[in-house]
């Protein structure tokens, strides 16, 4: 029993001094290095950078005409269709017109009547003036009495104002013609301008009267784009500027407008003022399309750029946010000022100076004070 107990007593101090020894082992080990961060990193340089004013807004033509129809009737012919161009002048609906003809050949017989009635108390005014001068003739000689002359010279201004009346009624009868081959000239309609229709309203054999809504023309050869500006925004626009911009319809197509005017006074629910745009067109745009660019408002000379990527941001519209450069071999946390946007490229106006080495790119193994590679 005795031995037993010795022998334990041996093996646990034995146990205890290696333990004691590991412990120093490892005390004494040296401490590890800290891991490098391989990161892309590039030098920064003065650019030249064209700052710019994002702007989004619906294309509309400065020229747009809704035609209504004039007269009452069944439309007989309407041949276009909606995207069909049509010429100024040209004739594009037909409303049946037997009514308006039957009522032209009426004003026309009407006047016909009238112009006979005319010539005949015309005739009459004639004869009245000579019958009134032989009879102031006879009675110098005694050959009639003063009541005879008197009736002659009644006669005569009867006869004058029967032709005064008849006159009147030939202007009357005029007149009725007129508008009643304007009620047949109604019944074609044309469009009063160049361009492509829009829309219809209406098609063949629908019945109309005035003003029923028949379609609408719209020249898409003179565009414009009317975009709302912040207030923040507008001290640096300008007419003449150029704006290029891109619609959907044409992806990685990039068309151009120049700023017309900006609007005099803002709109209070938004504070933005709207901006004009003319848009010349090709072909290509129509009116209604949805656009997004830019307004070309300056350009620095010697601008400090960084990449969108190497910028952290909470949100795109702060214009406080940092960056991580390389100091001794170190990543460092640098506060920067965002100046303006363009092409996946911030103006940094604070912070970065031409000569520092960026980090391009984000990550979470990037902190302050971590040792960084420079990777591809």
């Amino acid at each position: 029993m005795r031995n037993y107990l010795l022998i334990a007593s041996v093996f646990a101090a034995a146990v205890a001094l290696t333990g004691c020894r590991a412990e120093q082992a490892k005390s004494q080990a040296p401490a590890a290095e800290p891991a490098v961060v391989s990161a892309p990193v590039t030098t920064v340089a003065a650019e030249t950078f064209q700052t710019t004013i994002a702007v989004t807004g619906t294309l509309v033509s400065n020229t747009r005409v809704d035609i209504k129809a004039e007269t009452i009737g069944r439309i007989t012919r309407f041949d276009k269709e909606e995207g069909d161009r049509v010429e100024a002048g040209e004739a594009v609906v037909w409303v049946n017109d037997e009514n308006s003809q039957l009522a032209l050949r009426q004003a026309q017989t009407a006047l016909k009547v009238a112009e006979a009635g005319l010539d005949r108390v015309k005739v009459l005014e004639s004869h009245a003036a000579s019958e009134r001068e032989r009879a102031e003739n006879l009675l110098k000689s005694g050959g009639i009495t003063d009541k005879d002359l008197k009736a002659a010279r009644l006669s005569e201004e009867d006869a004058k104002a029967q032709v005064a009346v008849a006159a009147a009624q030939c202007e009357q009868a005029r007149a009725a013609l007129e508008t009643a081959e304007k009620h047949v000239r109604d019944a074609v309609i044309h469009s009063p301008i160049a361009g492509v229709i829009q829309r219809k309203f209406v098609n063949k054999g629908a019945y109309v009267e005035a003003p029923t809504a028949l379609f609408t023309v719209v020249d898409n050869g003179r565009l414009e784009m009317e975009a709302p500006v912040a207030a923040s925004d507008l001290a640096p626009v300008q007419p003449g500027q150029r704006v290029t911009f891109a619609v959907s319809s044409y992806p990685g197509v990039t068309f151009e407008g120049r700023v017309v005017e900006t609007a005099p006074a803002m709109e209070t629910d938004t504070r933005s003022a709207k901006v004009r745009i003319q848009v010349p067109n090709g072909g290509k745009l129509k009116a209604g399309m949805f656009a997004e660019g830019e307004i070309l408002t300056g350009a620095a000379a010697s601008a400090i750029l960084a990449p969108s990527s190497a910028v952290y941001r909470d949100d795109r519209s702060v214009k406080s946010s940092y960056v991580f450069v390389v100091v001794d071999g170190k990543e460092a946390r640098r506060a920067v000022q965002i100046g303006h946007e363009r092409g996946g490229k911030l103006e940094i106006v604070e912070g970065l100076k031409a000569g520092d080495l960026l980090i391009t790119e984000q990550s979470i193994e990037i902190a302050d004070g971590v040792r960084v590679r420079s990777g591809s």
